[in-house]
């Protein structure tokens, strides 16, 4: 029993290495582009774009949301102030199908660990599903968007979790901390599958079990939704299932179906454009992902290189790899330690002090937007967080202290 633990053990440390070795370098690269976004895209360029109500907007919103370092949870913030700044319900349904769909963090681990072709397929996929989503909820959500609060408010909101002060740290800070501490759990949590397929699956697996693509692809999908995988984290998971011999197919809906259809995007839809709105989202969403999925292995002997994948360990891990690998897992490693200390840091207000509860912020990228839009107020300051408890503490002058529900109000939040 203790031989085979041991044995077990070196077998799954060994495929998590491997697996974190051959997507790490570019991870850490998509990251930082990131970060150069977050910090030196233009605030007034977001807002003169995603303005819109035809189909002009709702393309815009799809070509501009791709590229944006924004997950699931905090892209609920951004469609909230575009809302309320006049954007139309079809380009906000638009923004919010594509934007955590893909970005350059999850591009470029694609390109490299699967192959040029799934990434090319995943990145217009994100593109056409949010134009479909903003055309659909345009004709069957035809209820207006609220109009303009103050277009020219509050700025800095457009864009979720701008980092403010020196550019260059503020793009390190944003990339390999904020962004790195919100997806890193969940991909851990991809990486530690990954190997785990990798230690119990038979090499011929799926071409034992899995070759019927018209059954596997639609039971892909039912397994995905109810998991939050990030478009990260079902990279390496999509590519253990290519190297056991499932189908493109099968690892495309892998990678469609968790991300987009994740509680988070759900509550996103449920709460921006109604329960209407995410029913059609929904089915829209399945009804593409079977289409695409099954299009891809039907046609995938005409698309070249799609099914490459590295297969193996016997040509070594290049040096430059296993360094960046280990780079990558000591931050998430010190984001998550630094996490608990924060969560365990209770708040407590001194004079000149209050808390509120902010129900909507989940994540880091809540948190730095609400940081942002309060220290843009004379006599206000954000003075720390409780992301568990969804509580803020705000240093505030009596005078200012009115303004505070407002400014969090257009930044997307609403403070009890």
């Amino acid at each position: 029993m203790l031989d085979y633990i041991i044995n077990f053990l070196v077998r799954f440390i060994s495929e998590f290495w491997y697996i974190s070795c051959l997507i790490a370098p570019w991870l850490l690269f998509g990251f930082f582009c990131g970060g150069l976004i977050a910090v030196f895209v233009p605030d007034s360029f977001i807002r003169k774009h995603l303005g819109g109500k035809g189909l002009g907007g709702i393309i815009k919103a799809s070509l501009i949301g791709m590229p944006l370092p924004l997950c699931s949870c905090g892209v609920i913030p951004v469609a909230a102030t575009l809302k309320r700044q006049g954007a139309g319900n079809g380009t906000i349904a638009s923004f919010i199908t594509s934007t955590p769909q893909i970005s350059l963090s999850s591009f470029l681990p694609a390109w490299q660990l699967l192959s040029p072709a799934m990434a090319l397929i995943r990145t217009l996929f994100a593109f056409l599903s949010g134009i479909l989503s903003g055309i659909l909820i345009n004709a069957m959500c035809p209820a207006p968007a609220a109009a303009p609060e103050n277009p020219e408010a509050s700025p800095a909101q457009t864009v979720a979790a701008r980092p403010q002060g020196n550019k260059i740290v503020a793009t390190f800070r944003y990339a390999f901390g904020t962004l790195m501490g919100d997806v890193g759990g969940t991909l851990l949590f991809g990486l530690a599958i990954s190997a785990l397929l990798g230690v119990f699956m038979p090499a011929d697996f799926g071409a034992q079990y899995a070759s019927n693509t018209f059954l596997v692809i639609p039971l892909i999908i039912l397994i995905s939704l109810p998991m939050y995988t990030c478009t990260n984290a079902a990279i390496p998971i999509a590519a253990m299932l290519m190297m056991k011999g499932f189908s493109p197919g099968a690892a495309m809906a892998f990678l469609i179906a968790g991300p987009s259809c994740s509680a988070p995007m759900l509550v996103s839809f449920w709460k921006l454009l109604g329960r209407r709105a995410m029913l059609i989202y929904i089915a829209m969403m399945i009804v593409m992902t079977l289409a695409v999925c099954w299009g891809i292995d039907l046609l995938g002997a005409s698309i070249p290189g799609l099914a490459h994948v590295h297969a193996g360990h016997q040509h070594g891990i290049p040096l430059y790899q296993q360094v960046f690998a280990g780079l990558m897992l000591a931050i998430m490693v010190f984001n998550w330690t630094a996490g608990k200390f924060r969560k365990k840091a209770k708040l407590t207000a001194a004079p000149g002090q209050l808390i509120l509860s902010v129900p909507d912020m989940t994540c880091a990228h809540c948190r730095q937007t609400i940081a942002d839009a309060l220290n843009t107020l004379p006599g206000v300051s954000f003075v720390e967080a409780d992301q568990k408890n969804r509580q803020i503490l705000v240093q505030a002058a009596d005078s200012q202290r009115s303004l505070i529900g407002d400014k969090l109000k257009e930044a997307g939040f609403n403070a009890q």
